[in-house]
């Protein structure tokens, strides 16, 4: 409500300076009027008056604009903007890339950077994040080896946030010996949970349990407190191993801290104890969540099928169906392969099964 009621008052306060000669024209001021503005349609229109007061040439403000823009996903407006600006300095560059990197737009991103390398112009530390997200994405392992190298020549190799944009390149093109070293180049001192966690999740995601741990177990033992990236990606290392008394030791940190309503680690939590059999618990947590998404609904049929709980298995398949949560292969083979357990609820899965092709179909 308080959030509405800011964005009316931003309009509010926008119109009347936006369509008359107030005499009001400091940078400060429209970039208040630009911070605030709760649409896309005001932020041209607060384009429309600084073209009239001779302010679309301000590095500042068209910087703010391209921001904005983006952040309202209108990155075809912030382009537009961005190329009226003669010259532009890196603030402008840094946030048009941005801005390309955020909405996924990544190969625009990286050609951009090409375009203000062609403008002579220096990228700071601020540049390299987007970009190597941008590698990342597409994923690029080529130009992404390009950019650090870059990184490295100015001198940027030690911030931290362009360390974990590196970590995440590499171990998004699957080469965690690479996303190791940068990690291990960083000092121990320099080490936030930020960089812990891009180690941890980057092992987590590759398929590599035991490294994963083994990178937590050195965070723990420098009292780094983690978050609940880092446990989600703890939670799934166990969860590979079946590791069920280390998972509730983790459970048991989670409530510690005050997270147990987080929703990925309860959808963490849930497929853990689903896959080491614990599906009494994994339910229970099932039930705190409001709208279960498709994978914690896979994760209770799967565990109850494969812990042979059949008839469990495939009510909740059914279950989901009425609820209009469409499923997936997991979904389905999971139920098939419950069904297999109980002959006399064969049909009835099939019809299910029958409703699931067809609702992709349409």
């Amino acid at each position: 409500e308080d959030r509405g009621r800011s964005m009316s008052e931003a309009s509010l306060l926008a119109s009347p300076f936006l369509h008359t000669n107030s005499g009001i024209h400091s940078d400060s001021f429209y970039a208040a009027l630009i911070d605030n503005s709760p649409h896309r349609a005001q932020l041209r229109q607060i384009h429309a008056r600084l073209l009239v007061l001779g302010l679309q040439f301000s590095g500042f403000l068209i910087t703010k604009l391209i921001h904005a823009s983006s952040s309202f996903g209108d990155i075809c407006f912030a382009r537009k903007v961005f190329d009226d600006l003669p010259r532009p300095q890196i603030f402008p560059w840094n946030a048009i890339i941005r801005g390309y990197s955020r909405n996924n737009f990544f190969q625009d991103a990286l050609l951009m950077y090409s375009k203000m390398q062609l403008a002579r112009v220096s990228p700071d530390s601020f540049t390299f994040p987007h970009l190597l997200k941008s590698c990342s994405g597409l994923p690029h392992l080529q130009m992404g080896r390009l950019v650090h190298a870059q990184v490295f020549r100015l001198g940027f190799e030690a911030d931290v946030f362009v360390q974990n944009g590196l970590i995440a390149l590499y171990a998004r093109c699957r080469r965690m010996d690479r996303a190791r070293t940068v990690f291990e180049g960083l000092p121990l001192p320099e080490r936030t949970i930020v960089s812990w966690t891009a180690i941890i999740s980057a092992y987590a995601q590759n398929g590599e349990p035991v490294e994963a741990l083994e990178i937590f177990s050195q965070m723990r033992k420098m009292d780094v407190k983690p978050d609940w990236v880092a446990l989600v990606s703890v939670l799934n290392a166990f969860t590979c191993l079946q590791d069920l008394e280390q998972g509730r030791s983790i459970h048991a940190s989670v409530v510690k801290m005050g997270l147990e309503t987080e929703p990925d680690l309860l959808i963490s939590l849930n497929t853990m104890y689903a896959k080491c059999g614990q599906v009494a618990t994994a339910k229970i947590l099932f039930d705190k969540m409001k709208s279960p998404n498709l994978i914690l609904w896979n994760a209770m049929i799967s565990g109850y099928a494969k812990n042979g709980y059949a008839k469990n298995a495939i009510d909740m398949f059914h279950e989901m169906i009425s609820k209009d949560v469409r499923p997936d292969t997991i979904s389905i083979t999971s139920a098939i392969s419950a069904c297999a357990q109980v002959p006399g609820y064969f049909s009835t899965t099939l019809l299910s099964y029958k409703y699931s092709t067809n609702s992709s179909m349409r």
